[in-house]
């Protein structure tokens, strides 16, 4: 049905503001106003991703090519977060439902990816040398970063890479710079070949600058520099953080060892050559010792040699005989460690704990754990043949003849070393027959040698202990080892008191369990050498072979004590004694 309005009809009624005409012509206009507003949002343009292509500011559910784009330029933007990105709009990078921002449009809305925790976190990582990169990257973004994106003037091709370097950096290796005055003298002739050719054939122009363009590039790029690589200890990480240091000296590698200063003196760099060896010395350890040893003898840095032997004679029975580690030490430098007067241990039974875990180790090389002792014990009790005995153990005789077996008088540890099938039926006749007549003879020893006889026994203290004592028992005499600090001074004293068998300083269950003699006197040749830290290196004070008789009244019990100062801590104090006719 249709309304017709009349001229007179829409002249008689009266006038409303708020009519159905009105009402639908003012709707119209608001719904067209709110289109042509989303209309023009949706022209505006940003730059989005490290491929400079444009996407809409507005989301598009069907727009693939954007969140390719998208994806792309998040999963580059992970990878390296201190790259510099142009990407679009922070709040529009992630599909996120929002009705309040676009109330007529069904389409997702984009927002930032990254959490604020996240966010925080790039920004704090202001490193070039990120984790996520590999060698060649870090060295890349680095060099590009300091020098402003300079085009090179060599490429080092070493370890299958080629690295981009620059002329300002190469002073500070001697073999890059080497290599580049010899490779740009090469050129250099070239270039005279390449103008003396095109000046006198003029006759076969065409076919020489045919082979003009193609050397153009090689003559003009930058210089290629090769570096064969013989040493298996030279890596990538060490080559690119050498490389890094030349633009960067304050870098520092993820590890400071063998692969560092291998890389050092392949590249001539004296400087890093000299940082390594300084970070290498203050960072020997029971997980360092042998690497650094090893490298330093096929470097021939004879600093960090002395300096990892040194470490081994006051820390080999301590700390590296209960570290996996042990296993790397080779057999000449254990033979040396023990031929050293200066070894530290607390006993002789300790010495030969640790050289019967390195053989143990040795003959399991596959184990990757530290044996129990127990579990050595078993093994070299099990076999039927003794083992130094047999072809396998002939180059292991001189390990065991380096030790002091003689000083291992305890029962319980004479009764293991019987049980093991390590020393022949010889020795231990020999060590048995010597201890009994030592006993019965009122501790007399054999003497021959008393810095290779004496038995030793040791004690550590540091800084926060104020003294140090070990009851000994030495062939049924008793005796007590000191060691106290006088005062608030640095000066420490060191000391030997013979005890009475039944003094409150001996154990009772000892006194049941060994032996004691009656004697009254007793000469007794003692050495006392305290070693410590100071000024960076390892000090050594000696009392020197010093005899005198001890006897069970207190005037004649004590010997004269041994100080010295200026000592800090840690301190190894040895007391090296044995008993002459």
């Amino acid at each position: 049905m249709h309304n017709q309005w009349s001229h007179l009809s829409s002249r008689n009624m009266p006038f409303r503001p708020h009519s159905r005409l009105m009402f639908i012509t003012s709707h119209n206009s608001h719904q067209i106003s709110n289109r042509s507003v989303w209309a023009h949002s949706l022209c505006q343009r940003t730059q989005a991703g490290h491929t400079n292509r444009w996407q809409l500011a507005g989301a598009l559910g069907s727009d693939l090519l954007g969140q390719a784009q998208f994806r792309r330029a998040e999963e580059f933007g992970d990878k390296s977060a201190n790259r510099k990105i142009k990407s679009a709009d922070p709040m529009t990078l992630h599909w996120h439902e929002d009705a309040t921002s676009c109330p007529q449009s069904p389409l997702p809305q984009l927002i930032h990816p990254l959490s604020a925790s996240r966010r925080t976190r790039l920004c704090k990582d202001v490193t070039w040398s990120s984790k996520l990169d590999t060698p060649e990257e870090q060295f890349y973004i680095l060099s590009r970063k300091l020098t402003q994106n300079a085009k090179p003037d060599a490429v080092l091709e070493c370890l299958g890479v080629r690295w981009e370097l620059h002329c300002s950096v190469l002073s500070h290796s001697d073999i890059l710079s080497k290599l580049y005055t010899n490779s740009k003298r090469q050129r250099d002739v070239q270039l005279q070949e390449r103008a003396a050719t095109s000046k006198h054939s003029k006759v076969n122009r065409t076919q020489c600058e045919r082979g003009l363009v193609y050397r153009k590039w090689h003559l003009s790029g930058p210089l290629i520099l090769r570096l064969p690589v013989k040493d298996a200890s030279i890596n990538k990480e060490a080559l690119s953080f050498a490389l890094r240091t030349l633009y960067d000296p304050e870098e520092r590698p993820s590890e400071w060892g063998e692969a560092v200063l291998s890389t050092a003196a392949l590249l001539g760099m004296s400087n890093l050559l000299e940082k390594c060896l300084k970070e290498m010395l203050a960072n020997i350890s029971s997980l360092t010792v042998c690497s650094f040893h090893r490298v330093s003898c096929k470097l021939k840095e004879t600093v960090l040699q002395r300096a990892c032997e040194r470490w081994l004679e006051l820390f080999l029975v301590t700390e590296l005989s209960f570290h996996i580690k042990l296993r790397d030490l080779p057999f000449d430098l254990l033979l040396k460690t023990l031929l050293s007067p200066r070894l530290f241990t607390s006993n002789e039974y300790e010495v030969l704990r640790a050289v019967l875990c390195w053989l143990y180790l040795q003959l399991n090389p596959l184990r990757q754990t530290l044996p129990a002792h127990s579990t050595i014990i078993t093994f070299f009790s099990k076999e039927t043949a003794v083992f130094l005995e047999q072809p396998q153990g002939q180059k292991y005789i001189a390990i065991f003849q380096a030790l002091r077996i003689h000083g291992i008088t305890e029962w319980q540890h004479l009764q293991e070393l019987q049980n093991i099938r390590v020393l022949p039926e010889s020795w231990l006749l020999h060590i048995l027959s010597n201890h009994y007549h030592t006993l019965y003879s009122g501790g007399d020893m054999v003497l021959t040698d008393f810095s290779k006889q004496a038995i030793r026994f040791g004690m550590m203290f540091d800084r926060e202990q104020v003294g140090c004592t070990q009851t000994i028992s030495i062939y049924g005499f008793y005796f007590l080892l000191q060691a106290a600090k006088m005062g608030e001074s640095d000066t420490y004293s060191f000391s030997i008191e013979r005890l009475k068998h039944w003094d409150p300083a001996v154990c009772q269950s000892s006194v049941v369990s060994r032996p004691y003699s009656v004697r009254s006197d007793r000469s007794v040749c003692y050495h006392i050498t305290v070693q410590s830290y100071a000024s960076g290196e390892w000090q050594e004070h000696s009392s020197g072979a010093v005899s005198q008789e001890f006897g069970l009244c207190k005037r004649r019990s004590r010997s004269k004590p041994f100080q010295i100062e200026g000592l800090s801590s840690p301190i190894l104090v040895t007391f090296a004694l044995a008993f002459p006719f």
